[in-house]
C-alpha cells in the first residue's frame, strides 16, 4: 500500500504572490536609488506614520487588482488536503480591512489556515522572520528579493524560502526562483512528494 503523502505547510506572502502586483517591477530602481543616491545600505522600508502617509500607502496598494497566476492550483491542492496555506503579509496593520476584503471578494479567504498581518507596523523582513519561526512551513513563497536573501540567512529553521522574481530581477541567481505562484507551487508539489 503506497504511503499517503504528507500535508506540505506553505506560507505565501500577499502583494506579488498570491495578487498580482504590476508596480512591484519598480521595486529595483527604488533599490538602486536608495543604496547609490541616498548611501542606504542597510535593508530598510518605509513605515507610513501620518494620515496622509497611509491614505498613499493605502492608495498604492491598491494596484494588487487581481489574483496571480495559479490560484486555481492553488485552490485545488488545499481542497485536496494536499498543502495547508498561511498568509504571511507585512501589510501593515491599517490595511486589515483592505486586504479582508480582496480575500472576500476573490473567494479565497477560506483557503488560508491563517492570516498574519504586520500590525504593530514592523519592518516587513523581520515581521517575515518572526512569523516564519514561528510557524515552521516547509516552503515560504516571496516575492521581494531583499526579503527573500535575509529570509535565506537568518532563519533558524528548514523552510525553504521560493522568489517569485519579476522581468528586471530575471537575470539574478537564486536556486528557488519562479516567474509566478503556479510554477512555484508546482515545484513545492513535485519535490515535497518526492521525497
Amino acid at each position: 500500500m503506497a504511503r499517503k503523502a504528507k500535508i506540505i505547510k506553505v506560507g505565501l506572502d500577499f502583494d506579488g504572490v498570491v495578487a498580482y502586483n504590476p508596480f512591484r517591477i519598480i521595486r529595483a530602481p527604488i533599490k538602486w536609488f536608495k543604496r547609490e543616491i541616498l548611501g542606504i545600505k542597510k535593508l530598510t522600508f518605509f513605515v507610513p506614520k501620518n494620515w496622509w502617509q497611509k491614505i498613499v500607502w493605502a492608495l498604492l496598494h491598491e494596484s494588487s487588482l487581481f489574483p496571480a497566476r495559479g490560484i486555481e492550483l492553488l485552490t485545488l491542492l488545499v481542497n485536496d488536503r494536499q498543502i495547508e496555506v498561511h498568509l504571511i503579509t507585512a501589510r501593515f496593520g491599517f490595511l486589515t480591512e483592505n486586504l479582508e476584503k480582496w480575500l472576500e471578494r476573490n473567494k479565497i479567504k477560506h483557503l488560508f489556515k491563517t492570516i498574519n498581518i504586520n500590525h504593530n507596523c514592523e519592518q516587513p523582513h523581520i515581521y517575515k522572520e518572526k512569523i516564519l519561526d514561528k510557524l515552521k512551513p516547509d516552503v515560504y513563497v516571496e516575492d521581494n528579493l531583499d526579503i527573500v536573501l535575509h529570509l535565506s540567512q537568518k532563519l533558524k529553521n528548514k523552510t525553504k524560502i521560493f522568489w517569485i522574481y519579476n522581468i528586471l530581477d530575471a537575470k539574478k541567481k537564486y536556486p528557488f526562483k519562479y516567474p509566478y505562484l503556479e510554477k512555484a507551487l508546482k515545484k513545492i508539489i513535485n519535490n515535497e512528494n518526492s521525497v
